[in-house]
């Protein structure tokens, strides 16, 4: 009677263990999802305040030598507000 004791506990303590393992597997996969969307976010606003500067200087720059900083400074700061959006 005590080996079929035995036995039940020690399926159930490795049944535990299994899925402790399984439940901190899929923890750390969501936290390098979470990881991985954070960048990829942060990749698309810098990407987007690029554009933005790059296009807000050749706008810029067809008004005068002086609309072309001015223009790359607006269009980063509009490219980077339409990518956090």
């Amino acid at each position: 009677m005590s080996y079929s004791i035995m036995n039940a506990g020690q399926s159930t303590k490795a049944k535990s263990t299994e899925s402790l393992k399984t439940l901190a597997d899929m923890e750390q996969d969501r936290e390098l999802a979470n990881d991985q969307a954070k960048q990829s976010k942060k990749n698309a606003q810098l990407s987007a305040a690029g554009t933005g500067a790059m296009a807000g200087a050749y706008a810029g720059a067809t008004y005068g030598s002086a609309g072309g900083p001015w223009g790359a400074a607006i269009g980063a700061v509009i490219g980077f507000a339409a990518a956090s959006l």
